[in-house]
């Protein structure tokens, strides 16, 4: 945010301040995109829409409250590669960087030509080693089968999850 602030600060000869630019952004974001409960309904929707209609997996857990606390998607054409490409699989997290501010888990693929694809993604409400038994659980149970490599960081979640 400060270098956001600085920026626009050099840019525009102003002297704006963290909080000010943040709330112009915030507000910005909630006009012209709506607040994140309705993108998250949004995301539920389309994902569900395009599994009945193509094929794939969506799970999701929702909370006492109905907030979203789980969600996996797998489109079909993720399936098919991943029916090809699960010699290597790199799992990797974004920390609250979307709408939902909720960390976003990419499932990564290397195909023959050793570009990446992507498997599947996630958005979980922590980054705790349940949240990632629940991805690769359902990840096992709809590929029929396990990656021969796993590939992440030095997340401890990550490491301390059962792989299944």
């Amino acid at each position: 945010m400060k270098d956001l602030t600085d920026h626009i600060n050099r840019k525009f000869d102003t002297s704006f301040e963290d909080y000010q630019i943040s709330y112009r952004v915030d507000k910005f974001l909630r006009a012209t995109f709506g607040t994140a409960d309705e993108d998250a309904y949004y995301f539920v929707n389309l994902a569900q829409e395009n599994v009945s209609q193509d094929g794939g997996l969506f799970k999701m857990e929702v909370n006492a409250e109905n907030q979203l606390i789980r969600a996996l998607f797998v489109s079909n054409v993720m399936y098919q590669y991943s029916q090809i490409f699960l010699d290597v699989v790199v799992v990797d997290a974004t920390y609250k960087r979307n709408r939902f501010n909720l960390p976003l888990v990419n499932i990564i693929g290397i195909n023959n030509a050793g570009s990446n694809i992507l498997l599947a993604f996630a958005l979980i409400s922590n980054e705790k080693s349940d949240s990632y038994d629940w991805i690769f659980l359902n990840l096992k149970n709809c590929w029929k089968k396990s990656p021969l490599n796993i590939v992440c960081d030095q997340c401890p979640s990550i490491n301390q999850g059962k792989k299944y």
